[in-house]
Order: structure tokens, then sequence, then C-alpha cells
């Protein structure tokens, strides 16, 4: 399979496969891809929650929960539940 690498601007006028987020989540600014992209909530878990976000920080809130949730609306409470329970963050 081929590797499709893909930009920030990129983000605003296609949605990618979750294949092709997670390949280029590091080249890419993640608060775009909240923002940008239909997500599951397995990829919310594993590459874009981060809860050791210093709290003085002026983007903590971007990578919470609520925040990514308000922005991928289609992503359920157990959806999320599950993802979390798969992670093994917690």
């Amino acid at each position: 399979m081929s590797y499709s690498k893909i930009n920030e601007e990129d983000l605003y006028v296609k949605q990618y496969s979750i294949e092709i987020l997670e390949k280029n989540i590091h080249n890419l600014n993640k608060k775009r891809v909240i923002n940008t992209q239909k997500l599951t909530a397995d990829f919310c878990v594993n590459y874009l929650l981060d809860n050791n976000i210093d709290s003085g920080s002026e983007d903590s809130y971007i990578f919470d929960k609520a925040y990514i949730l308000n922005r991928q609306q289609h992503i359920t409470n157990e959806e999320w539940n599950q993802a979390i329970k798969k992670s093994n963050i917690y």
C-alpha cells in the first residue's frame, strides 16, 4: 500500500481515512485535525487526547475529552469510554 503524505492545507479540502491520518499525524497540527476531519474515538484517544498537558498552557484545553467531543460530535460517550479502556490510559 502506498503512503500518502498530506499537509495542513489538505485538511481543509478533503476528508482523509484514519489510516492516512495516522501515518501523517506527526507532521500535522493536531488542532486542525480535530477541527477539520471526522475521526474515530480510538484515533482521538490514541493520537489527540493528552491529559498531561501543563494546565498553564494556552492550549491545554484543546486536547481534553470535552474539547475533542465538542468538535467530534458523532462520537458517543460509550464509544469514548470503550476507546479509553482499549488504550489502557487510565
